[in-house]
């Protein structure tokens, strides 16, 4: 019965998180982009801490973080999404002995995959039973509450790490409408991401779900919202970088005539299924 009431104190103020479009803009704010979704064991929510329930669905997930909420909580749920660039990093940013910027790792609480194994001790860590542990949104470690303090300050950022672009390595966007890059150390060749949602039956929004939760959410771009263009603009002063084409020829076609109108010079290297690899050169 108070749930009940809740519910309907909450539908009368308008409390009720109702989700918008996209906008590949809004990634780097911080906020939560939520859908509605069901879960196939206990899930808790990250707001009142209650386990989700529903009989079509089991509140909302955020399709970047996999922070879990209640539809009546998803307006109080704090605007703390995966990390963009540096600037949303905030207070967390933490420097080495040198005084260079280093990664941290960025906790959300609870809800770790099964057999999840801590950082520090290597044993099991998580619950079924309540909201419990941490998992890293970037390199995919988790870790006993007790055990945080011991854990390691820098985030190794996990197996992507070649293809990521961390969100400390992004500072600004210049005059020039592109990232104002700072490479990090070590091997680094950044993927960007084309996806067309409304390819595969729409299965294309399942890929960019994905991609956002491996990357760095301002790497993956929807070719149906924002085209190729804005991609392309901001990644130009990345050097080397990649391109993966999520859809058909038309929209590798789409991509390839967008790199000749920035008067960009790239190595192709495509592939098609049950095909051989092909290289080609363009050049302007």
């Amino acid at each position: 019965m108070e749930d009940w009431l809740q519910a309907l104190k909450a539908a009368s103020a308008r409390e009720f998180f109702e989700p918008g479009p996209p906008d590949h803009h809004d990634f780097l704010s911080g906020h939560h982009h939520w859908y509605a979704t069901s879960h196939a064991r206990p899930t808790y929510c990250n707001v009142c801490r209650e386990a989700l329930s529903g009989v079509t669905s089991h509140g909302l997930s955020c399709e970047v973080c996999k922070c879990k909420v209640h539809k009546r909580c998803a307006a109080k749920a704090i605007s703390n999404c995966k990390w963009t660039t540096l600037a949303s990093v905030g207070k967390d940013i933490i420097e080495d002995h040198d005084g260079n910027i280093v990664m941290p790792h960025q906790w959300m609480e609870g809800n770790l995959p099964v057999s999840s194994k801590c950082l520090v001790c290597d044993k099991t860590c998580g619950s079924v039973m309540r909201l419990q542990d941490w998992r890293c949104l970037w390199c995919r470690s988790t870790v006993h509450t007790a055990c945080r303090p011991q854990a390691p300050n820098s985030c190794p950022l996990g197996p992507a790490r070649v293809s990521m672009v961390p969100p400390t390595s992004l500072h600004s966007i210049g005059l020039d409408e592109a990232w104002d890059v700072c490479k990090p150390h070590g091997s680094f060749s950044p993927l960007l991401v084309f996806v067309n949602s409304k390819s595969g039956d729409n299965q294309g929004v399942k890929f960019l779900r994905r991609f956002k939760q491996l990357l760095n959410p301002a790497q993956v771009f929807d070719l149906i919202s924002s085209g190729p263009g804005l991609g392309l603009r901001l990644f130009r002063h990345f050097d080397p970088f990649r391109i993966l084409i999520c859809s058909g020829d038309g929209s590798v076609g789409w991509v390839l005539s967008e790199i000749d109108h920035l008067n960009m010079q790239v190595s192709v290297h495509t592939r098609y299924q049950g095909a051989p690899c092909r290289k080609m050169r363009r050049s302007n």
